[in-house]
């Protein structure tokens, strides 16, 4: 069996080896890449139309999905994500994925009556982590991008230029995912969509709150008036105050954060461990006919364990 799991690893690290070669080659150089991914697609087709309907369907936001409730969570959340369906390698991923974690729990979990339900179960999850930490990393690059959006946007306006300029302006200068979704929101006021169910497309396809005081703010000054520059500027520097204020409750809770984290896996560890270990060492719980029982409940009572934990290391600010 072990053998089986050397040449699983073998098998993965060679296919993950493969992919980054090819990528790297087929990848043109720095110098003549575009800034972002819109600015890339615009090079090889200048129509810009149908740039934007092929940007929305390979993000899977196209179509009238947001009419049923929950369909609309599923593919909002994938939306957010910012991830590009390859079906190709998707497939290819979930053979080989699929096959490996069959390896580990076949070595793991003695039980069969247990051991196809843990296979589905992270077989299920393993997406639903990967586009939740994909989602979780885009939406921290666009936070932290977007006062340096702004401040573009406001030179561009303190120059004279109207505000669609700004914002084509920001899309055309800033990297993804900033110049992306800004180059998205320059589209859609092109092509007749007011400026509020623009900003409101966008929030719903980054997801970041931040977004909504912007929202608000331009939703504001277009009906009532006002110094735009000026807005913009103080919205700037609230959300770079922001910024920094979410940065020092992240460093003060590290301490915690890191521990919950290791209390977590550390069950999952020690049991890998002596399995490893002394392979026969959890045969006689399993025999008793109870083992299924015994893994539930206290499954259950690491979940309870688990929200506790992030409930004491993770703030509202």
């Amino acid at each position: 069996m072990n053998l089986i799991l050397l040449y699983a690893a073998v098998f993965i690290a060679a296919l993950v080896a493969v992919e980054a070669i090819m990528r790297g080659y087929f990848r043109t150089s720095e110098r003549h890449r575009a800034v972002n991914h819109r600015l890339s697609l615009l090079n090889v087709s200048d129509d810009h139309r149908k740039t934007y309907r092929d940007m929305l369907k390979e993000r899977g936001a196209d179509g009238s999905w947001r009419q049923v409730p929950l369909v609309q969570r599923m593919r909002q959340f994938y939306v957010q994500s910012g991830i590009k369906f390859d079906a190709r390698r998707f497939g290819l991923f979930a053979i080989a994925g699929a096959a490996l974690v069959w390896l580990i729990v076949q070595f793991l979990v003695p039980s069969n009556l247990v051991r196809v339900p843990v296979f589905l179960l992270i077989c299920l999850l393993i997406p639903v982590l990967v586009v939740w930490r994909t989602r979780a990393s885009r939406m921290r690059k666009f936070a932290l991008k977007l006062p340096e959006a702004l401040d573009v946007a406001n030179r561009s306006l303190a120059a004279g230029h109207p505000l669609p300029a700004a914002i084509a302006l920001v899309a055309r200068e800033m990297p993804d995912p900033i110049g992306s979704e800004f180059g998205l929101l320059s589209d859609e006021l092109t092509y007749g969509v007011t400026l509020d169910d623009a900003l409101i497309n966008l929030a719903d396809r980054v997801g970041v709150e931040d977004l909504n005081l912007l929202a608000i703010s331009l939703s504001v000054q277009a009906g009532t008036g006002g110094n735009l520059v000026e807005i913009l500027q103080n919205l700037s520097k609230t959300l770079r105050d922001r910024t920094m204020l979410k940065a020092k409750v992240k460093a003060i809770s590290s301490e915690g954060r890191i521990t919950a984290i290791f209390m977590s896996m550390y069950p999952f560890l020690l049991y890998g461990m002596i399995k490893a270990l002394s392979p026969t060492y959890f045969d006689p719980l399993w025999e008793s006919g109870h083992g299924t029982t015994v893994v539930c409940v206290l499954l259950a009572l690491m979940a309870v364990g688990n929200v506790i934990l992030y409930k004491l290391v993770n703030f509202e600010y």
